[in-house]
């Protein structure tokens, strides 16, 4: 927890392990993780945590919500924040490549293919927002595999790792 953080950090300046300023530099670095890359906000949440939210709320699909709830999160942040416009493009196009498929693979289920293509597409309806959410934390998008592109991100996104 950031608390925790905060409380360790300060015992480390009491027993004189810390200078002031390293405590203020090191509180400030756990901070900003939460708040977004430059203290950026959404709606009083950091980008970061917004982004990954966007990407987790996916997961909601059984509700219905799933389809509402990224797409209202992605049109109240956009105008905040570059970086929520860009993850919120590539969660619609995720949403528009994932409809297709699965349209695709239940036409198929007459041949028989389209029976392992829907299992594959449940697999990664679960398994990519979560990948997207964990990369937005560290506040990188990430581009969905096998996500087609219908609203511009090409150029802005690499999925190879930064560090």
């Amino acid at each position: 927890m950031i608390a925790d953080e905060i409380e360790r950090l300060q015992a480390l300046k009491m027993a004189g392990a810390l200078t002031a300023e390293q405590f203020e530099r090191a509180k400030e670095q756990i901070l900003s993780a939460v708040t977004g890359t430059d203290g950026e906000q959404v709606c009083g949440i950091g980008v970061n945590a917004w982004c990954s939210l966007m990407h987790l709320s996916q997961l909601l699909w059984w509700t219905g919500a799933g389809i509402v709830a990224p797409i209202a999160m992605w049109v109240v942040g956009r105008q905040q924040s570059r970086l929520v416009d860009l993850q919120g493009r590539i969660i619609i196009n995720w949403m528009i490549s994932s409809l297709i498929y699965g349209l695709v693979s239940g036409m198929l289920v007459f041949v028989a293919v389209g029976v392992p293509m829907l299992a594959v597409l449940g697999v990664l309806t679960l398994l990519l927002p979560l990948i997207g959410a964990m990369r937005a934390a560290e506040g990188y998008p990430w581009k969905y595999w096998l996500s087609l592109e219908f609203l511009a991100t090409e150029e802005e996104v690499s999925n190879e790792m930064p560090y």
